[in-house]
């Protein structure tokens, strides 16, 4: 089960939202006190009060109260004085044929429901479906279904103790659930309690790896109950966790950014028993260092596969470069997608150096020389990606040397930009790739080498003929390359080399930056790509292809 969309209007500041998309991750941006946390409030209200409706619980005043959450602004009118919330979900085929039969009603489609909230506090429930009476008939049928099969989490910026341990603590109480029918359990408090620390040192050993994420000297995660008999349901204030980094200390006693990180870790690693839930997240990065926010990004990416999740943010690292409408702008009590990256740079106060303004998408290259040469090949070979250099929709960027990927990749990601990574197929070229990828940088699929057949190693240079560039070489260094020396399986850079060294001319780093610098104003504008090696293109073939399929992506 998906939740698809949902609206909110007249909740605090929203007064309309309008079918807000969600997708495995979908993030709220804005400036501050435009109501992005109301957005999540708002959810979190609208799925509460489902699950009270479907257990027939009488709604607690503390999820919604009129003069709090109706619009301050709107109060005074006549009519319309309701905040409604409306969530559209989705059902695979398995659940639809199990909706019928727990239900008897036949549906293939979206199953809305609508709640309203008047003066009186009361939720007011229905399921505005077409052509069905039946659905409003069973309200409580449906909405018993709906949250029998998906769950929310909310996790405020503001996180006291008690909330830092919620999300412990649910997980706990969900895994203790599994013994409620277990004989041993019923029989004996002695078993109960050896049943439960069983519980208690499975999650500890489940959360223990995606903690040290964050936390590298901590060695063990200890979670124990603060007296020997634990009530089934009324635990969670006898539950301690205990984080051992040198010294064993209660997560009560630790700072706010290693209570976020707990909580945020563990969602990574659980998985809900009753099929779907969803993730809210009000700021995952308060309270963090900038480094730690990083490997975060990369958690809340994990949390994705198994939930989903909306956030709200005002930092640029967890903007859904790769799909632009999962970002929604929340201005002025309204939601809607993101149309492109410069509206997000301006609601975020991001801004990239003059280059970059305009660029949504970057080719990070090695050097000057590959960037100039690039532009050409790439232009020549395809006008999807020579429409988007003219509009400086994609910007390459040079790196001066593959070990500076990392910061360049850590600059771009601040500056909101979708990037692509060009390196030579060498030690150097690997080992930046490596090592972006581990720091949660660089994915495999982002990434291309310069790899060229019959070259253990390889650069740019390689995948071009030699017989355009031979003669230049040879007037301006008194170099001829035409030797058999030049040919072997080394990389382009390192032939060279040995050419010049044995026919008498010194090499440096300054002259082979001439070398390059002259092969690439060989190129022409005009049929560029006619000076590639049939047999060793195929590396810029496979570049042409990935950088269409990032600049077709929304």
């Amino acid at each position: 089960m998906q939740l698809v969309n949902f609206s909110v209007t007249n909740y605090r500041s929203i007064t309309k939202a309008h079918k807000i998309n969600l997708q495995n991750i979908t993030v709220l941006v804005g400036r501050n006190n435009e109501g992005k946390s109301n957005i999540l409030m708002a959810l979190n209200v609208a799925m509460e009060t489902m699950m009270q409706h479907a257990n027939h619980a009488n709604v607690h005043e503390r999820l919604y109260d009129w003069q709090r959450d109706f619009p301050v602004q709107l109060q005074q009118r006549k009519n319309n004085l309701d905040s409604i919330f409306r969530l559209n979900f989705r059902l695979n085929h398995d659940e639809n044929t199990e909706f019928f039969r727990t239900t008897g009603i036949r549906s293939n489609e979206d199953i809305p429901i609508e709640l309203k909230y008047g003066q009186d506090n009361r939720a007011k429930i229905t399921v505005p479906k077409k052509g069905s009476s039946s659905f409003n008939d069973k309200s409580e049928k449906v909405t018993a279904f709906i949250c029998e099969r998906i769950a929310i989490n909310y996790i405020q910026a503001v996180r006291t103790e008690d909330m830092a341990m919620d999300v412990i603590h649910r997980l706990i109480s969900t895994e203790l659930s599994k013994l409620y029918d277990n004989e041993e359990y019923k029989s004996a408090e002695q078993t109960i309690y050896n049943l439960q620390e069983a519980v208690y040192n499975d999650i500890a050993n489940r959360i223990l790896a995606p903690l040290q994420e964050f936390l590298p000297q901590l060695t063990d995660v200890e979670i124990k109950s603060r007296g020997r008999r634990l009530v089934w349901r009324g635990f969670r204030n006898d539950v301690d966790v205990i984080l051992n980094d040198g010294t064993p200390t209660s997560i009560l006693y630790k700072g706010d950014g290693i209570k976020s990180l707990v909580s945020l870790a563990i969602l990574k690693e659980s998985k809900n028993e009753i099929g779907a839930s969803i993730i809210a997240i009000e700021e995952p990065e308060s309270h963090l260092h900038p480094e730690a926010i990083h490997s975060l990004v990369n958690v809340i990416n994990g949390i994705s596969e198994n939930h989903q999740v909306i956030i709200t943010t005002h930092n640029p690292l967890f903007v859904q470069r790769n799909n632009i409408s999962n970002n929604i702008i929340v201005d002025h009590g309204t939601a809607k997608p993101a149309k492109n990256i410069k509206e997000i740079r301006e609601l975020l106060g991001v801004l990239p150096e003059d280059n970059l303004i305009n660029a949504s998408h970057v080719l990070v290259v090695e050097g000057e020389d590959d960037k100039i040469a690039l532009n050409k090949i790439l232009s020549s070979l395809s006008p999807t990606i020579k429409d988007a250099l003219i509009k400086n929709k994609l910007v390459i960027q040079p790196l001066a040397g593959a070990t500076n990927l990392n910061y360049e990749l850590s600059r771009l990601r601040s500056y909101v930009c979708r990037y692509f990574v060009f390196l030579d197929a060498d030690e150097a070229g690997y080992d930046a790739a490596e090592k972006a990828i581990e720091k949660g940088l660089l994915s495999e699929s982002d990434v291309k080498y310069s790899i060229c057949n019959g070259n253990n190693t390889a650069e740019f240079e390689d995948c071009l003929k030699k017989d355009f560039y031979i003669e230049a070489i040879r007037n301006k260094f008194s170099v001829d390359l035409g030797v058999t020396s030049f040919r072997n399986s080394k990389k382009w850079s390192d032939r060279v080399k040995t050419v010049f060294l044995s026919q008498g001319q010194r090499w440096t780093d300054a002259v082979e930056k001439k070398v390059k610098m002259e092969v690439t104003k060989l190129i022409p504008v005009e049929d560029a790509d006619s000076v590639l090696d049939e047999h060793k293109r195929g590396s810029i073939d496979a570049l042409v292809n990935a950088l269409e399929n990032m600049l077709s992506q929304r």
